[in-house]
């Protein structure tokens, strides 16, 4: 059920992202704070201790924690200096604006064709690291196309569950690829497998593929993602490809306009 897929999303978020907090007193102090400063009015001291979060004693002290860890901060009001108001630190505004992004929800069949930059190899085997070890834990059908040279490092980033992992170097065009793509989402979904492919567009270069092509490729890419209701990662090395292509490489996901980006 798609319900549980979601809750599966927002728990594996929570504990990437926002293992400080650890208890329910922790989510309703954050979500009280976040809730009156996103209404432009910041919540103060004595007005959260007013609220019904858990003792005086308790709040304290989970404040004083989330203070310590940098979630919250505090600052003497601007129009009465006798009162302190609460607010989220930037970085965890941050966090909670990519949070909100991801409870909006996702494709309303789980599917999602995301684009990531990125800019050093550790990146790259992150990226391949995470998204594809999600998947593997799930139990998913999970493909990665890049060129040989790169493969050793990014299935090494899989651990033992690598040799689970459909391998290609990538086609050598955009027909063949689509070709190979619709095999594998099809051979996923006979197989009862939710599917998940990861490719790095640098076998594109490698085959002398021209970026209108990619483009193109990006393209048919996403009706076919959707249609078999497959998750789509389409890294982009940013020391190969100019800012401009980037830019042009990111319009074409539009799931990554709604969808938190995936970063290294």
């Amino acid at each position: 059920m798609l319900v549980f897929e979601k809750l599966r999303a927002r728990t594996a978020f929570e504990k990437q992202h926002l293992p400080q907090l650890k208890t329910l007193e922790d989510h309703r102090l954050v979500h009280e704070v976040g809730y009156h400063q996103s209404q432009g009015r910041p919540l103060t001291l004595k007005q959260l201790f007013l609220l019904d979060t858990g003792s005086i004693a308790t709040v304290q002290r989970r404040l004083r924690r989330l203070k310590q860890l940098g979630v919250i901060q505090q600052r003497r009001s601007a129009t009465d200096r006798r009162a302190v108001e609460l607010t989220l630190s930037p970085k965890y505004q941050r966090l909670f604006a990519r949070y909100g992004q991801l409870l909006a929800g996702q494709h309303e069949n789980g599917s999602c064709h995301l684009c990531s930059p990125y800019d050093s190899d550790a990146a790259r085997e992150h990226l391949v690291g995470a998204f594809l070890g999600e998947g593997l834990r799930r139990g998913e059908h999970c493909i990665l196309v890049a060129p040989a040279a790169m493969q050793g490092p990014l299935l090494a980033a899989l651990g033992e569950r690598r040799r689970q992992v459909v391998v290609s170097r990538g086609e050598r065009s955009a027909e063949a690829q689509l070709a190979f793509f619709r095999e594998q989402f099809t051979q996923g979904r006979l197989a009862g497998k939710a599917v998940r492919a990861a490719g790095d567009v640098g076998w594109t270069a490698d085959c002398g593929l021209p970026f209108d092509e990619v483009m193109d490729l990006e393209a048919r890419l996403d009706p076919l993602a959707r249609q078999f209701r497959a998750r789509v990662l389409c890294l982009y090395d940013a020391r190969r490809f100019p800012g401009p292509a980037l830019v042009r490489a990111l319009k074409q996901h539009r799931d990554s306009t709604r969808l938190p980006l995936l970063l290294a």
